[in-house]
């Protein structure tokens, strides 16, 4: 049986003291291994906005809870690699998303960032609203963790 396979990979910085995203990138690898930039516009296939949808929105839940923790985000890194059926149909999603705490925080915000946060942040990754809509055959895993200082 014939699959497809879609990798993604997305860089955003958050500065202080919002730690608002800024300077999001996302990149799609080519058939030739090459990274391509995907901004959004009306020319960009439908099925490829609906894969960016899984990749922003795991994206959006990581930061909103991890600045609902008071973790010092510094910059986010992910990888989303999707799997499709020949005719389409997602099957497979996997992500690993790596946090860069702000390196100008204070030793105990950066201490926010424990296993125990981490674990959570990505326990509610899974609550996004576009990856809850997959069906439920889909294989899902999405992992966190934090870069080493």
């Amino acid at each position: 049986m014939t699959t497809r396979t879609f990798h993604f990979r997305l860089r955003s910085r958050h500065l202080p003291p919002e730690r608002a995203t800024s300077d999001l990138l996302v990149d799609l690898r080519t058939g030739s291994g090459q990274w391509e930039p995907q901004p959004l516009s009306f020319a960009t296939p439908g099925f490829r906005i609906y894969l960016l949808s899984l990749l922003l929105c795991q994206h959006f839940y990581l930061v909103a809870n991890a600045q609902e923790r008071g973790i010092p985000l510094g910059q986010v890194e992910g990888q989303l690699v999707v799997t499709t059926s020949a005719d389409w149909i997602v099957t497979a999603v996997e992500g690993n998303f790596r946090i860069h705490l702000d390196p100008g925080a204070r030793d105990d915000q950066r201490q926010r960032a424990d296993g125990e946060a981490i674990a959570a942040v990505q326990e509610r990754m899974k609550l996004c609203r576009v990856s809850r809509n997959l069906s439920a055959g889909v294989h899902k895993r999405i992992d966190l963790s934090v870069a080493p200082a």
